[in-house]
């Protein structure tokens, strides 16, 4: 039996246990979980092992492996304690638990090391707490997440000076890969890019990382610990975010901070890169649109904020469906949250459980909670 065949194997066994496992008590069981309806799976209180603010400038992969959400990003204008948040945060779906790889660094730990990279922690082993936005990527290929973002809002003068005397130091903010198998970090050793307040996402059939920008698009060669850019030149601008059409093998890309409301695609196989036309009824334009490929129903679903204001969480949440084979949308109001979740990239498909999750945090609450939506509706 040769090797892919022997990980196939560990997978599907380790995906089985994953499923068996019993639920939270009071919790339903996931597999009974209503069609069309966002219900929370788990609430945060104060007394919790890991309690963490959300963070509205994070980002979310999903650890296919294991079946656990992972949350990385940092709000950075903001510091507790001490210490910005640069842990990984990773949600166990099935036991419905939090834990975290270690707990945040001091800021008192952020330094160069002798290669000019940025990091932190006792044994400079760590990268620093920085805005991820939708650059956080699980690449099972290599059973890593992908961090490929820059901690550009800790420029001393732009929102603080707690690093003033070490930023001018750093030579290189390196694309970062979060082992979970380890709980180890590795900095690739090619040239970055940065996909600060843009975005990225795994072509399956291609089993490489795609990332999205103003200028163009790129693709992650982790052997060679570089990006390439495949395609000279966006369509969005920033504030978009990505997701990968397995179905169709094409890249979805959405939202802009210029409000536009169109999709534009990407279809590696034939370098095609344009704006759909996509006749009839369109969500709203909006920037830091979450987004995530469902395989089950072959949709990719972006949620819609309709804030009563800004910066509200007051409002309601509606959830769309992109179907690019038909190039349509379809507003699944069912399934639309009674609060407005705002800036927001802790969106996840979970294709063990065949569940889209959210991490949010609703107006009447201090603490996040995890949503679990079980979209009903078969394939066409």
């Amino acid at each position: 039996m040769g090797f892919r065949r022997i990980n196939a194997v560990f997978a599907t066994l380790a995906a089985v246990i994953v499923l068996a496992a019993p639920a939270a008590a009071g919790n339903p069981p996931l597999a009974d979980l209503p069609p069309d309806t966002w219900v929370k799976i788990h609430q945060q209180h104060p007394g919790d092992a890991v309690v963490f603010k959300r963070q509205r400038h994070g980002g979310s992969a999903f650890d296919t492996r294991r079946g656990q959400l992972v949350l990385f990003g940092s709000d950075t204008h903001d510091i507790a304690e001490g210490a910005w948040l640069n842990t990984p945060l990773i949600f166990d779906v099935a036991r419905r638990a939090w834990r975290r790889a270690y707990p945040p660094d001091p800021v008192s730990t952020y330094r160069v090391n002798a290669d000019g990279l940025a990091v932190a922690g006792p044994d400079g082993a760590h990268p620093w707490a920085m805005h991820t936005f939708g650059a956080v990527t699980y690449d099972p290929a290599i059973d890593a997440v992908v961090v490929s973002s820059r901690p550009d809002h800790l420029e001393p003068g732009r929102f603080t000076s707690a690093l003033a005397s070490v930023w001018p130091k750093v030579r290189r903010h390196p694309t970062w890969l979060w082992h979970p198998a380890t709980g180890r970090w590795q900095a690739l050793a090619g040239k970055p890019v940065s996909f600060f307040a843009a975005a990225t996402a795994y072509d399956s059939r291609r089993n490489v990382v795609l990332g999205y920008r103003g200028d163009g698009i790129y693709a992650l060669q982790p052997a060679a610990g570089r990006w390439r850019r495949v395609i000279e030149g966006g369509l969005l601008g920033w504030g978009n975010d990505v997701a990968f059409d397995s179905d169709h093998g094409v890249l979805i890309a959405y939202g802009s901070h210029r409000g536009t409301d169109d999709i534009v695609v990407y279809d590696p196989a034939t370098g095609l890169h344009r704006t759909m036309p996509t006749p009839g009824t369109r969500p709203p334009g909006r920037a830091y649109v979450p987004m995530a490929f469902h395989a089950g129903i072959g949709r990719t679903v972006a949620l819609i904020n309709r804030p009563a204001g800004p910066d509200s969480l007051v409002g309601s949440t509606e959830t769309w469906l992109y179907d690019y084979g038909h190039d349509t949308w379809t507003h699944r109001d069912r399934a639309d949250l009674p609060f407005a979740i705002g800036m927001n990239y802790n969106l996840a498909y979970d294709p063990g459980h065949g569940l889209l999750l959210l991490v949010a945090t609703p107006p009447d609450e201090t603490l996040p909670a995890v949503w679990a939506l079980k979209l009903g509706g078969a394939r066409q």
